[in-house]
């Protein structure tokens, strides 16, 4: 695995165990709650975040729309013990599926039409990662709670 690889890894991780501290930071209690009217729950947050990871392997896989929704449906967690085995799964698939990877510079295109490289996808899912990352951060601040986990190194 290249040095960018290796480096984009290691952001992932980073942002992954952080996840996880902030996860462990909310009672089940509270996934029914709507913080902010007409966005996700805790829990659909979390569940979300827990299979990013998983969710963008199938669209680098070129998976359709329709094979996305079903993914989605098929693979929601609804514990935190689930979101957190799922957070480690996924990481472990993806590092897997990169090492089996000749070039991290062919292609891959969305069912959407975006076109990338896979090593622009893997920059994508870090991207997705700290977008719902950050949607957490606010949610547990929303919830009354001071979230003290390290978001940056």
């Amino acid at each position: 695995m290249n040095t960018y690889l290796q480096n984009t890894f290691h952001q992932i991780q980073f942002t992954i165990n952080s996840i996880k501290a902030l996860i462990e930071l909310i009672d089940e209690s509270n996934f029914k709650i709507f913080p902010i009217e007409g966005k996700r729950t805790v829990g659909d947050l979390m569940s979300h975040l827990a299979i990013i990871c998983k969710a963008d392997l199938q669209i680098i896989g070129q998976a359709s729309m329709e094979e996305m929704t079903a993914f989605y449906e098929l693979n929601a967690v609804n514990s935190k013990k689930e979101m957190l085995e799922q957070l480690n799964e996924g990481y472990e698939e993806l590092v897997c599926y990169y090492e089996s990877l000749p070039d991290a510079f062919s292609t891959a295109t969305s069912y959407w039409g975006t076109t990338y490289s896979q090593f622009e996808w893997l920059l994508e899912i870090l991207a997705h990662l700290n977008h719902h990352r950050a949607q957490l951060h606010l949610y547990i601040t929303l919830l009354g709670k001071e979230p003290v986990v390290m978001l940056f190194e």
